[in-house]
C-alpha cells in the first residue's frame, strides 16, 4: 500500500515538473518573437530609413462613441460634439435651447389665429383682397421662420483627424507640453482683397477659424460667416440661413404692421355703427392684436432696419458690435516708411478697412440672391467604426546620421 501512495506521489511530481518546463518554454518563445518585433521596428527607425508607415486599428476618437454590435453604421449626426439638436434623420439642425423659440411660435400662431377669427371674415365683406395678403404674408413668415430654424447655420465641422490628433500627443508629449493648443499661435494673417484679417485659433474645434468665422458659446460650435446667436428662433444665424432670417424679419415688420392696420380699421368701422362698449365686446380679439402689434412692431422694426444697414455695409452683427472696421477701433501707429507700417498694421491684425465690402447695392443684393452654400456638416454621413491613422516621419537629413 505504501509503495503504490509513493508512486502516485512520483507521478503528480513528474506531471508538475513536465507542466512547468512547457511554461518555461512558451515564456521563452514569447519573449524571442518580441524582441524580433523590436529589432525589426528599430531597423525601419528615420535613421537608417527614408520614411516608415504605421497604420493601425484604433478605438474611435473620444466624440465618437463605440458602436453597439446591433448597430454597424451610425449617422454622423449622433455623435455630434456641439450642444445642437437634429430631426428628420439630420436634415434638421436647431439649437437645443428653444425656451424662446416656443414663446415666438405661440405668440405667432395665437395672434394669426386670433386675426383670422374676428378680423378677416369682416373685412372680407369689404375687400376680400384684405384678409388675403395677410394670409401671403403669414405664409411667407411662417416658411422663413421655420428655414431659419432647422437650417444648418454654416457649421464647420471640428477636425477630428487621428492622425493630426495623435501626432499632437506626440509633439507636446516629447517637448513636455500639456496643452496641445500652445503648440500653434493663437492668430494667424491672411490678405483679403490687398486688407489683413486675422484667423483666430479655436481650441475647441482645432482649426483657424477662416474670415468672419466666430464660435458660439450657446451652440458650442463655429459657424460660418458668424451673425448671431438668436433665441427667438432657436438657432445660429449664419452663412447657410441668413437669407431666410432677414426675409423673416422683413416680411414680419410689414405683417404686423398690416395687422395692425386692420384691427384698427375692423374697431373704426363698427364704431360707426354702434357704442364703443358695445364694438369691444362684439370683437374683442381685434383688441388683442392692437395690443400684441403695438408691442412688437417697434422693436421688429428696428431690427429689420438695422439689418438692412448691415447688409448695405456688407457687415454681421458681430462684426459690427466689435466694431473690426471703425477707424476708433485701432489707430494707425505713426511710422515715416510704408515697409514698417505695413508690417505693424499685420501684426495688429485687422484692417480698419472692410475687405469684403463691394458697394451698397452689390452687397445688398448679392448677399440676399446668391446661391446658398453647401452644408459642410454632413450630418447623414456614416462614421468610420474603424479608423486608420497613418503616420509619416520623414527622413533625417545625411549631416544628422554622419553625426551620430
Amino acid at each position: 500500500m505504501a509503495l503504490m501512495t509513493q508512486r502516485l506521489l512520483d507521478e503528480e511530481i513528474a506531471i508538475d515538473e513536465e507542466t512547468e518546463r512547457s511554461r518555461d518554454t512558451e515564456r521563452h518563445e514569447t519573449h524571442v518573437n518580441q524582441c524580433e518585433m523590436s529589432s525589426s521596428f528599430s531597423a525601419t527607425s528615420p535613421s537608417t530609413s527614408s520614411a516608415y508607415q504605421l497604420e493601425e486599428h484604433i478605438s474611435a476618437p473620444r466624440a465618437t462613441p463605440e458602436l453597439p454590435p446591433s448597430d454597424p453604421k451610425r449617422r454622423k449626426w449622433q455623435s455630434h460634439p456641439g450642444r445642437n439638436r437634429f430631426g428628420c434623420g439630420g436634415r434638421l439642425v436647431c439649437s437645443r435651447s428653444h425656451g424662446a423659440f416656443v414663446v415666438t411660435v405661440i405668440l405667432m400662431i395665437a395672434t394669426l389665429t386670433v386675426y383670422f377669427v374676428f378680423d378677416a371674415p369682416f373685412l372680407w365683406g369689404y375687400s376680400p383682397a384684405i384678409p388675403i395678403v395677410a394670409a401671403v404674408l403669414s405664409l411667407i413668415v411662417i416658411t422663413n421662420f421655420f428655414a431659419t430654424s432647422f437650417t444648418d447655420p454654416g457649421i464647420l465641422p471640428r477636425v477630428d483627424n487621428i492622425e493630426i490628433i495623435e501626432m499632437d500627443r506626440q509633439q507636446a508629449n516629447g517637448n513636455g507640453i500639456n496643452d496641445v493648443a500652445h503648440l500653434r499661435p493663437r492668430f494667424q494673417d491672411v490678405v483679403v482683397n490687398g486688407e489683413h484679417v486675422k484667423m483666430k485659433y479655436c481650441t475647441t474645434c482645432r482649426l483657424y477659424r477662416p474670415p468672419r468665422c466666430s464660435h458660439c458659446a450657446i451652440c458650442d460650435n463655429c459657424v460660418l460667416m458668424f451673425d448671431h446667436h438668436c433665441p427667438w428662433v432657436g438657432n445660429c444665424i449664419g452663412l447657410r440661413n441668413y437669407t431666410y432670417f432677414y426675409r423673416f424679419v422683413f416680411c414680419l415688420s410689414i405683417l404686423v404692421i398690416y395687422l395692425f392696420a386692420s384691427a384698427v380699421t375692423h374697431i373704426s368701422l363698427l364704431a360707426q355703427e354702434m357704442p364703443f362698449g358695445d364694438v369691444m365686446r362684439k370683437t374683442p380679439g381685434s383688441a388683442v392684436v392692437i395690443v400684441i402689434c403695438f408691442f412688437t412692431t417697434w422693436s421688429i422694426i428696428g431690427l429689420a432696419c438695422f439689418h438692412t444697414y448691415l447688409l448695405c455695409a456688407d457687415l454681421t452683427t458681430n462684426e459690427d458690435l466689435k466694431g473690426l472696421y471703425r477707424r476708433k477701433h485701432r489707430p494707425t501707429p505713426p511710422s515715416s516708411t510704408p515697409s514698417t507700417s505695413a508690417a505693424t498694421n499685420s501684426s495688429v491684425g485687422h484692417s480698419t478697412k472692410n475687405p469684403f465690402y463691394a458697394g451698397c447695392f452689390k452687397s445688398f443684393f448679392g448677399r440676399l440672391f446668391k446661391s446658398r452654400f453647401p452644408s459642410l456638416l454632413d450630418a447623414r454621413g456614416y462614421l468610420d467604426p474603424h479608423p486608420t491613422i497613418e503616420i509619416r516621419v520623414p527622413k533625417k537629413s545625411e549631416k544628422s546620421i554622419e553625426n551620430h
